[in-house]
């Protein structure tokens, strides 16, 4: 058994067929089925079920699967710790955000680190608490922060470390209408679009309960892209919900708060969240102590 055969079987289980397999592993299709049969008769075990035309994994497959993918992570941890002696000069960053986070923090935090380490090899994936926690624990991912309400019970091999609370404001552009109102409501914002990422099922709950209209959610536009919100409260009077950035940078720009009634002191319940039992990269380490760094109380901007 290699570890070359055994990334051959994590990347048919992660691509889901063995042309595509083949494809991410720079190997023609003959090659990636030899080197699941080499592995399959060196374990004396059959690993996937031919039989459906398609990739099912056999119970020891699925067992081997998820060795696998704990002995690639060996095998990556051993390379990181010999690049910890060469610093940050070379090596790679796998980071996953929830969407706030990346339309805030997480841009500020990467393009500091392509500032101060210019060689270092980085990607950032944004997508729901639920979607990286599974990246995260298939090792496709270092750490990644997001809001974790949506984690209502504790969640086996995971290290959440709670990250201080960022205000929360709805927005609009300037001169927006809803700004020449004594106070706003709910009901009086809906009368234009709500716009707002995919956001945690009790924040969205209580929103709805707040507003008291059967007919629609509060949020009738749903997207998990900051710059394409921030593009509908410009040009289509869309108010949308984000949080105050921190640090450098304020994402919403040129977009004014606009208070809602009963909705006010709203914030996020960021998490760093990490494998339990992992010892961080060099690189994820210097990233976590540069997202502690920008949510500082001296980096947060002033807000009176």
């Amino acid at each position: 058994m290699q570890l070359r055969q055994l990334q051959h079987l994590v990347a048919l289980a992660d691509q889901g067929s063995f042309g595509r397999a083949a494809q991410a592993s720079h190997l023609s299709q003959p090659a990636l089925s030899r080197s699941i049969e080499n592995l399959e008769e060196g374990l004396q075990a059959r690993l996937i079920d031919r039989a459906y035309g398609s990739v099912r994994f056999t119970q020891a497959g699925e067992l081997v699967l998820a060795r696998a993918r704990e002995l690639l992570a060996d095998a990556k941890q051993i390379e990181r710790d010999v690049l910890q002696l060469e610093g940050l000069a070379i090596g790679s960053l796998a980071v996953g955000l929830g969407p706030f986070a990346a339309g805030t923090l997480g841009r500020v935090a990467l393009s500091l680190m392509a500032q101060r380490h210019p060689q270092l090899q980085m990607r950032m994936e944004v997508a729901d608490t639920v979607t990286l926690c599974e990246r995260l624990q298939r090792r496709q991912l270092d750490l990644f922060i997001a809001d974790t309400r949506d984690l209502t019970k504790r969640q086996p091999g995971l290290k959440l470390a709670r990250l201080p609370d960022v205000p929360v404001s709805f927005f609009v552009r300037p001169k927006h209408p809803l700004l020449r109102l004594r106070q706003a409501t709910l009901e009086k914002i809906m009368a234009y679009p709500v716009a707002g990422p995919h956001l945690p099922a009790e924040v969205a709950t209580h929103f709805d309960r707040q507003a008291r209209r059967g007919d629609r959610s509060v949020f009738n536009v749903t997207c998990d892209d900051a710059g394409t919100l921030r593009h509908l409260a410009l040009t289509a009077n869309a108010v949308i919900l984000a949080p105050h950035a921190p640090g450098p940078g304020h994402e919403t720009g040129a977009l004014v708060p606009l208070p809602v009634a009963g909705l006010a002191h709203m914030q996020t319940h960021y998490s760093l969240v990490t494998l339990a039992g992992r010892t961080l990269s060099p690189a994820a380490t210097v990233y976590a102590s540069l997202v502690a760094e920008l949510m500082s109380p001296a980096k947060q901007p002033d807000r009176r």
